[in-house]
């Protein structure tokens, strides 16, 4: 059996090396069995091997944000003809996980870049403000992409195995540089444009942990590893380094990951959430299991209505009751 970081290693150097991709998915499919997260094996969660694609570093251990937008798209267009106002969002909460920093300008980004951000096949956002940086791989027009950067006026220059693109110094808020009307932050300091992969960051340091990660990335990680374990194949995921993580799967189902006692779990469950409101009308159904050497909560998808309240308990603190 490959281990998990051997694997995940040739991925990450299968930008630069397509011939790898080879080896390595041959080593993936020798390595597949069956395990308690009830997919086809342990290599076939696109978070796994997602990790692999950020260097590993104090900020980017501390959080990491995981999702598959054009997944998510199609599940949101599936439901849009529902006759039902809130199946027509069941999947709206999932839109701009794994980019959330920029996800909010989604709208004008397209318009002066032509970059659709929910066309991607995958996206990691590691790492807390100021500090963090996004990579999204999958099918975009670079020339386009590329054009719109130039007509900007942001000068680009060969690197990290595609073109560098600044548009303003490091962690500096530039507000009447190119993107002031756009993204009015520091996101886009630093863009990275290549063949099937767009990565940007407030700063140089944190641009390379995603486009070039090295040897030591979070696949290596046994805190986050065994936390994308037990969640198993997300679209959509949010990892702690203090080892929580939350994630919903493509047909609706939500997991919660976290150390702890599996009685307590589900003691706490049939309670109130330290917001006020009962755990069963936020999450109806939550049950506790072991799993990974952890404790595995998970949230039967609903017949009707919204899913990735998980998220929203991870942002506002409920989780920690659970603990």
């Amino acid at each position: 059996m490959v281990t998990v970081t051997a694997v995940v290693l040739l991925y990450g150097l299968a930008v630069r090396k397509p011939l790898t991709i080879i080896v390595a998915t041959g080593l993936v499919l020798a390595g597949c069995s069956d395990d308690s997260t009830g997919q086809s094996g342990l290599l076939g969660s696109g978070l796994l091997l997602a990790l692999g694609r950020v260097h590993a570093t104090e900020q980017t251990r501390a959080s990491v944000e995981y999702g598959e937008p054009a997944a998510v798209k199609a599940l949101v267009d599936k439901v849009k003809g529902k006759d039902n106002a809130k199946d027509k969002l069941r999947y709206q909460m999932l839109q701009g996980v794994g980019y959330s920093s920029i996800a909010s300008f989604s709208v004008s980004l397209e318009e002066s870049l032509g970059l659709r951000l929910d066309g991607f096949d995958g996206a990691i956002f590691a790492g807390k403000a100021p500090k963090q940086a996004t990579v999204l791989w999958g099918d975009y027009d670079v020339d386009a992409v590329e054009g719109k950067l130039r007509d900007l006026d942001i000068d680009g220059e060969p690197a990290y195995g595609g073109t560098r693109w600044r548009s303003a110094g490091d962690y500096e808020i530039d507000l009447g540089g190119p993107f002031a009307d756009t993204v009015p932050l520091q996101q886009l300091n630093d863009i990275v444009t290549s063949d099937g992969r767009f990565a940007f960051a407030p700063a140089k340091e944190a641009v390379e942990w995603v486009t070039e990660p090295g040897d030591e990335t979070l696949a290596g990680d046994d805190v986050l590893v065994g936390l994308a374990k037990c969640l198993g194949d997300v679209v959509a995921a949010q990892l702690q380094g203090t080892g929580e993580a939350v994630g919903v799967r493509g047909d609706g189902t939500q997991i919660i990951c976290l150390k702890g006692d599996v009685d307590r779990v589900s003691d706490v469950l049939t309670g109130n959430m330290p917001s006020g409101r009962p755990w069963q009308d936020v999450l109806p159904g939550a049950a506790a299991a072991e799993a990974e050497g952890l404790v595995r909560v998970t949230v039967p998808p609903p017949e009707s209505g919204p899913v990735g309240q998980v998220l929203a308990v991870m942002r506002n603190g409920d989780l920690a009751g659970l603990g």
